[in-house]
């Protein structure tokens, strides 16, 4: 019984070290966000499950020595990339000194280093956008919201879905909706002979969401009436 035992936990801890990956900053990187969600330690390590991921980071490091340092603190920026090993590490730009950080971020395409399992890993990368005034970042939930809304981008169960995989998904669904009906046999009409229509997983409805989302103000009108028009 022991030994079953342990090789569960050994079976469990294998299991686990397949299916999740560790994000680790670098001393001066704070990870504000993961896939939407507070990340649970801004300086520390965090989980992050294989597949495209969106990471919100931002640079907040002691320059300078003496009475003279000061903590240079970055705007935030949006980082996507995708996951398949097992250690993902972060750093931020080149910054030795206050005037070196400031020329890194000048430009909004400063130079983070992201490498997996030792090899330099590909991101897109994005600035984050603030509010006007005094305190642009405050309330960063509904900023961040705002900013993935804006560009059809949801997360499913977790997972990053953006508008573009939505719309695959959501061809793909319908594509294979219409074949299920093709093939619908006899013994799945009701007596009354109407075909009741299936249930709508719950992933399809968020990848219609997130379409939607992406569409304009005409597109998502034009939606609104033929979705009127079938019922």
């Amino acid at each position: 019984m022991k030994l079953i035992k342990i090789l569960s936990l050994s079976t469990m801890m294998v299991a686990f070290s397949i299916n999740a990956s560790t994000l680790v900053p670098a001393k001066g990187v704070s990870v504000l966000y993961i896939n939407g969600q507070e990340a649970e330690s801004k300086i520390g390590k965090n989980n992050i499950d294989p597949g495209m991921n969106q990471v919100i980071v931002r640079m907040d490091k002691d320059l300078g020595r003496g009475s003279s340092s000061s903590v240079y603190t970055s705007e935030p920026f949006v980082l996507t990339f995708d996951v398949s090993g097992e250690e993902i590490k972060l750093n931020h730009p080149v910054a030795r000194s206050k005037a070196e950080a400031e020329k890194a971020f000048r430009s909004n395409n400063p130079e983070w280093r992201l490498s997996q399992d030792g090899n330099a890993l590909a991101y897109d990368l994005d600035k984050l956008s603030g509010k006007k005034g005094l305190l642009p970042f405050m309330g960063m939930d509904g900023i961040v919201e705002d900013y993935n809304s804006e560009r059809g981008i949801t997360f499913v169960d977790g997972k990053l879905v953006t508008a573009t995989t939505a719309s695959a998904a959501v061809v793909a669904t319908s594509a294979s909706a219409e074949k299920e009906v093709t093939q619908t046999s006899a013994t799945q009409v009701e007596k009354n002979g109407v075909e009741q229509p299936k249930a709508v997983e719950p992933q399809t409805v968020e990848q219609l969401k997130a379409w939607y989302k992406k569409a304009t103000k005409a597109e998502q009108k034009e939606f609104r009436k033929w979705m009127i028009d079938q019922e």
